[in-house]
């Protein structure tokens, strides 16, 4: 799910910053015969990849509007119908479930959403309900903010420009559920799912796992450990949910089989499911992303004008699994990458490398073993901090012998105050709350917490030793 921010990402790993693609690929050219690519190529190099990127699963699948032109998959991954949580991509289901509403005449885009859903249920100031449309929802420009949920969302001084906020998609889903009567899981089965025959596609955890649901896998200091997601619903047996997360936002499950149908649908001009005239309302009624004029986001869709060819897209990202799914309009091509791993850090900036074969694209020459590189540097880093918090204490006795100077004064309030407090203030100058590194870079928010908790122990044990040391002086004078 987005967006856990990527500056932090930027931050630790500025140094192969030229790798970070994060699932944005370089299009192909036009004059690419997606019909007649060399795919046994492609899929023997992607196999490889994996393997050498420790991708523990990937299933992968490309369409035209009539047929499967290729589909395979890798790793623990042994079907192309076993599902995968697809994380953001669920949006463009919330919002093709907000423009069949549309079109029964039971939702207006331009109306408050405070006519639909009673906002004092999920508003911070519920007057806002009246301010807020459905259409500014689709196309996060309500002025929700990226890190709300539902009780502490306000609208923002960004009201009226592009930002990226799940709890608003989260609203769409409520929405949904109050104008149909019947829950999102039963909406989105009934008018989706079914109909297109997506026999592997779920919107709960408990039918996902009914399905095959494949495990997945968070990273932590390099090595994929498989565990659960945090699952929004209470079928999660942790009962350990995010916050932000809600199944309209970010928790459907597909197998790319399934994704492959879906995006079908759209290549076929709606397949009786919606109009072309709404699938063009998703695909291009869109506000600008950033200042560059050519990247967008329509409803429950990205778009760009930034590569050979326009693109229409959208990334997935939740706890342990990432996905993306691309349409080209000009080649009616669909393209789905569905992983069951969030490695933030590393393995999802070169997930994007191992698919540009498939579009046409010759692959970024990166170094043997870049996986393992790129997080020893990291674990390396991880190392320093631990050690800066791990040597004073380690050192303590060597510290009551040292004569105290103004200079090792100075030494202890930088260590033992400034630094962990910059250690625990990164993520927030940054732009994402630490609560939310706990979600997607647990190995990262470890190293954080604990080395501040660590450097702020020592130095009030310090403090104390000080004071009581004083104090002994005093009583021998």
């Amino acid at each position: 799910m987005k967006k856990l921010t990527s500056k932090m990402v930027l931050c630790l790993l500025s140094f192969f910053s030229i790798f970070s693609t994060q699932l944005c690929y370089t299009f192909a050219a036009d004059d690419v015969d997606y019909h007649n690519m060399d795919y046994e190529k492609i899929s023997a190099q992607i196999a490889k990849d994996v393997e050498e990127y420790h991708v523990p699963g990937m299933s992968v699948i490309v369409v035209d509007k009539n047929e499967v032109l290729f589909a395979e998959t890798y790793g623990n991954c042994e079907s192309i119908n076993t599902p995968f949580i697809i994380g953001s991509m669920s949006k463009s289901f919330t919002a093709l479930s907000v423009m069949q509403l549309f079109e029964q005449g039971k939702i207006e885009l331009d109306a408050p959403i405070s006519r639909y859903i009673e906002c004092s249920l999920y508003l911070k100031k519920p007057s806002e309900g009246d301010e807020i449309t459905v259409r500014q929802l689709l196309n996060h420009t309500s002025g929700l903010g990226t890190n709300h949920y539902f009780g502490n969302a306000e609208i923002t001084n960004s009201r009226g420009s592009y930002q990226y906020s799940n709890v608003g998609y989260a609203l769409l889903g409520k929405i949904v559920e109050a104008v149909s009567g019947s829950s999102y899981e039963e909406y989105v089965e009934r008018n989706i799912i079914q109909p297109l025959n997506m026999e592997h596609t779920a919107a709960s955890l408990e039918k996902s796992r009914e399905n095959g649901l494949i495990n997945g896998y968070r990273n932590y200091f390099g090595i994929p450990i498989a565990g659960n997601t945090n699952y929004p619903d209470g079928s999660n047996p942790s009962g350990n949910s995010a916050p932000y997360a809600a199944v309209p936002a970010g928790y459907i499950s597909s197998s790319a089989a399934d994704m492959g149908k879906y995006l079908q649908m759209y290549l076929n001009g709606g397949m009786d499911i919606i109009s072309q005239s709404s699938i063009d309302t998703m695909f291009y009624d869109y506000v600008p992303q950033d200042e560059n004029g050519k990247d967008f986001y329509g409803m429950g869709w990205g778009y760009s004008e930034q590569y050979n060819q326009p693109l229409l897209n959208h990334s997935g990202l939740v706890e342990n699994y990432t996905s993306n799914m691309f349409i080209l309009p000009e080649k009616g091509i669909g393209i789905v990458v569905l992983v069951n791993m969030n490695d933030y850090l590393v393995a999802n900036n070169l997930l994007g490398n191992i698919v540009l074969p498939l579009i046409g694209e010759e692959k970024v020459s990166l170094p043997n073993h870049a996986y393992v590189l790129f997080h020893i540097l990291i674990d390396l880093i991880y190392f320093a901090i631990v050690f800066i918090a791990v040597y004073p204490a380690i050192s303590i006795k060597k510290w009551k012998n040292k004569p105290k100077t103004k200079g090792s004064l100075m030494l202890d309030i930088m260590r033992h105050g400034i630094f962990p407090a910059i250690l625990l203030a990164i993520p927030y100058i940054l732009g994402s709350p630490l609560w939310l590194v706990w979600f997607f870079v647990k190995d990262l928010f470890l190293v954080l917490t604990l080395s501040s908790a660590i450097l702020i122990g020592t130095g009030v044990y310090k403090i104390l030793a000080k004071r009581k040391e004083l104090y002994n002086d005093r009583r021998v004078g």
